[in-house]
């Protein structure tokens, strides 16, 4: 049988459009990284882009595989950072079927709100990160500023506050209680999600921003032959079981999946 049948393509597509986020959180796990990939080694920002050509090209490629559906313009960055922002989202709305759902801080739609205009209507929805209310009558003024602003996209809002993931490199993730039986479940991200880096290179997951999987890049490689690659569906189907995490480094000590637990309990 074909292995386009019998393993399936993602669900949501990101393309990391930039490497630099105006916010420091202690939630992201960009927080801790040294490595160069989103910090240098005294912990300073990186800031590199996506070369243009290659993020139409990678956004073409997901057109013509027949894609049509959740895409986003960053990884652990402010997307609206980027000047390119807008010519990107009308391309996504013009040529392609896809849906530009994006994560925000919202720091760039209230410091300049004549963007948001031109951004509603062409992104279909965002997700909005209210990281700074102290109290609910700020949380309840920052909901209704942006529901009223924006006429045509979808908004919705994360306080993580509220809830947070445990993601490693993170602060919160050296600080907060960590249940060992969330490394028993199955991951199924593997299997849903094509991350790219700004650099061309691609994540197995939200928790890989380091590529240590080495799945390949996409500046050089096409899409189909990276998702489809023996390697990749080796590795989506073990993490599928469960306690696969046990079987790679990254993923022993990953507790991404901690509130399905939560959720089972209540």
């Amino acid at each position: 049988m074909d292995r386009f049948q019998v393993f399936k393509g993602w669900s949501s597509l990101e393309v990391d459009l930039h490497s630099f986020c105006d916010l420091d959180c202690v939630f992201c796990p960009r927080y801790k990284d040294r490595s160069g990939v989103r910090k240098n080694a005294e912990g300073k920002s990186i800031m590199k882009q996506m070369p243009s050509e290659h993020a139409y090209n990678i956004i073409n490629q997901a057109r013509d595989l027949g894609y049509q559906g959740r895409i986003k313009l960053h990884r652990l960055s402010e997307p609206l950072i980027d000047p390119r922002y807008i010519e990107f989202a009308n391309y996504i709305k013009d040529h392609t079927k896809m849906q530009l759902m994006d994560d925000t801080n919202g720091n760039i739609l209230r410091k300049k709100p004549r963007l948001i205009p031109l951004l509603d209507g062409v992104v279909f929805g965002f997700v909005i990160g209210l990281y700074d209310v102290t109290t609910e009558e700020e949380k309840q003024a920052e909901m209704n500023y942006f529901r009223s602003a924006f006429k045509k996209t979808k908004v919705a809002f994360s306080l993580p506050q509220e809830a947070c993931l445990i993601r490693q490199n993170s602060k919160v993730y050296d600080e907060t209680f960590k249940d060992s039986a969330a490394l028993n479940l199955p991951c199924f991200q593997p299997q849903n999600y094509m991350h790219i880096r700004y650099d061309g290179n691609v994540s197995l997951c939200c928790e890989d921003d380091q590529c240590n999987f080495s799945l390949g890049n996409a500046f050089e490689q096409s899409l189909k032959d990276i998702w489809w690659s023996d390697r990749h569906m080796m590795i989506a189907r073990e993490l599928a079981k469960p306690g696969g995490r046990h079987s790679f480094e990254v993923c022993k000590t990953c507790y991404n999946a901690q509130d399905r637990i939560r959720l089972e309990r209540d």
